[in-house]
């Protein structure tokens, strides 16, 4: 990526937000909130999502770059380029995991952005972003907007195996890095309540 020169004094940052509303907009608040400190911005989306975020965005100067869906992912209707367009959320694994046939494209996009990019922000869900970034140098942030309390209580149980302490999921058990919280496994909803976390939901 070659730098241009009229942006050498600003950062530029790219977001990526996952195809989902409740994901997309924390992300578009960000963006508002970057803007307003005179950061560079440029978003990732695919045409059908472009309207909204251009609409939620109205005014500002960003720049918006679609990249084209995925075709024939098993399951998911060609017109389906948001979790709400779903005929039903049991295909929400396979629309996760069909995105990341995205990667190409998204990567061919990155190379021919004119300014240098400083980082990438990215949806958790398009975990594939990171090998993305890495190719190309440029620093890449997991961006979670929805649930960030209930989220790093989960990751700490998770991480410190705490889910896999007691036999019985009405016991409680103290979080390693809030040890003034007693949870127990009946507090989570699956599938975050497993004693041995497995399955596609924990490859994302």
């Amino acid at each position: 990526m070659v730098s241009d020169s009229s942006s050498k004094s600003k950062h530029h940052i790219v977001l990526f937000p996952f195809m989902s509303k409740g994901h997309t907009i924390p992300l578009l608040h960000l963006a508002r909130l970057l803007l307003d400190r005179g950061v560079l911005i440029t978003i990732f989306t695919t045409p059908a999502n472009h309207p909204f975020i251009s609409q939620s965005l109205s005014g500002a100067d960003v720049s918006i770059i679609d990249l084209p869906f995925p075709e024939n992912i098993p399951g998911i209707p060609h017109e389906a380029e948001s979790t709400d367009k779903l005929p039903s959320m049991s295909l929400f694994v396979p629309f996760v995991n069909g995105i990341k046939f995205m990667k190409p494209s998204f990567e061919e996009a990155l190379q021919n952005i004119h300014s240098q990019v400083s980082c990438i922000i990215s949806d958790g869900f398009l975990h594939w972003t990171l090998e993305s970034a890495s190719r190309f140098g440029i620093p890449r942030l997991s961006f979670y907007g929805t649930n960030h309390y209930s989220m790093t209580l989960a990751y700490d149980a998770i991480v410190n195996g705490l889910l896999s302490l007691h036999e019985s999921d009405d016991e409680p058990f103290t979080l390693a890095g809030f040890p003034w919280i007693k949870l127990t496994r009946n507090d989570f909803d699956s599938p975050l309540d497993k004693r041995d976390p497995r399955g596609p939901h924990w490859i994302l």
